[in-house]
């Protein structure tokens, strides 16, 4: 073995790390909404399945749960109900959900939701003060308490909230501060667009509780609106979370488990994702959607969505209950989020490894000349 070649090797190896992205090791998180009980029969204002989806769940040992709201009834209760004491109903969503995440002992697998139209008024009215109260007093010590503050009046702290996870960075939007008389909601969209642009991450969520684009019938909008206006602002932000890396957004709001893809003005494709029925009544599918979307799986069962993250793309799979037996199947149909990794500039990646190697080289052979 020739010993001179020995430090151009290790130069070269040293930069290559230094160069290198760094393997992701593999990991999951599951995904799921709308775990609320029927209005006519309801005892508790949860879903009486939900304990056995959080035991499914907590078999697969996901790193984290995302829950995109109606966590529980709500004001859609029967008149008289103890559930009118709004805090029971979240106790009650509390212990069903216990074999993912124990609130009593704050062990287990962290879980992170977002208020839907439930926890602010069921007929998204204006919000229900004492039940908006529940919802932070039961949450705002389990979610990270970065979101807009902007005084007492829109105050979204505990509401609205992003983080990073391994390399996939989720921001988390309640759409109930910003109610108008035409019926229509907002979300803080700058603030959105804000928490993409200031992250690396190769991967890149955005969850809310209603859908941006209507996938069960043809009429356009919904959420922000029908009129002109209405449809620019949604354009104008489906392309900010586009441009800003968004690949998936987490939504729920309809009681089934819908898979969408949607591409911006930029080309950019956004998969919006009804993820599961955690309990609530099931809505039927619905044969037409609104045109640009194309829908790419649907089903009417209860369930949840479980997302595997690779360094190379991120792969859905959906699980649904029998409840006759309590029995699971998995989807054979399964959704798969490439990542598009910017290549690294010659400048950086490319030249500097050989230029640092052909220094040293120069540099061993004015040695062995003196």
């Amino acid at each position: 073995m020739n010993t001179k070649l020995i430090p151009r090797v290790v130069v070269w190896v040293a930069v290559s790390l230094l160069y290198t992205p760094t393997l992701q090791a593999d990991w999951s998180f599951a995904m799921l909404g709308d775990t609320r009980d029927d209005r006519f029969t309801t005892t508790t204002g949860v879903s009486p399945y939900l304990n056995t989806i959080a035991q499914k769940i907590a078999t697969l040992n996901p790193e984290l749960v995302l829950v995109g709201g109606d966590l529980v009834n709500g004001n859609d209760v029967p008149s008289g109900s103890p559930l009118e004491t709004y805090s029971l109903q979240f106790t009650n969503w509390m212990s069903a959900m216990q074999p993912v995440f124990n609130y009593s002992t704050r062990t287990g697998i962290p879980i992170y939701p977002v208020r839907g139209n439930h926890e602010n008024c069921d007929n998204e009215g204006p919000a229900i003060t004492h039940l908006k109260k529940a919802y932070y007093d039961a949450f705002k010590d389990y979610v990270p308490l970065n979101g807009p503050n902007y005084g007492s009046t829109n105050d979204q702290v505990g509401f609205s909230y992003s983080f990073t996870t391994n390399n996939v960075t989720f921001a988390v939007a309640d759409q109930y501060f910003y109610y108008t008389t035409n019926g229509y909601h907002d979300l803080d969209r700058s603030w959105v667009t804000q928490q993409f642009q200031q992250t690396n991450s190769p991967y890149k969520v955005f969850m809310a509780h209603e859908p941006i684009f209507n996938t069960e019938h043809s009429d356009p909008g919904g959420f922000f609106g029908t009129n002109a206006a209405g449809l620019q602002i949604r354009e104008d932000f489906w392309n900010a979370l586009g441009t800003n890396g968004v690949q998936l957004y987490l939504t729920g709001h309809i009681h089934n488990e819908t898979v969408a893809s949607t591409t911006n003005d930029y080309g950019d494709t956004i998969i919006q994702l009804m993820a599961g029925n955690g309990g609530a009544p099931i809505d039927p599918v619905g044969s037409q959607h609104e045109p640009g979307v194309d829908v790419l799986y649907t089903n009417a069962l209860f369930g949840f969505s479980l997302a595997t993250v690779r360094a190379d793309a991120m792969t859905i799979q959906y699980y649904s209950l029998n409840t006759n037996d309590s029995s699971w199947t998995v989807a054979s149909y399964v959704t798969q989020i490439s990542l598009n990794q910017a290549v690294p500039e010659a400048s950086s990646a490319a030249l500097l490894a050989p230029a640092v190697a052909a220094l040293m080289t120069g540099r061993f052979r004015r040695r062995r000349r003196n």
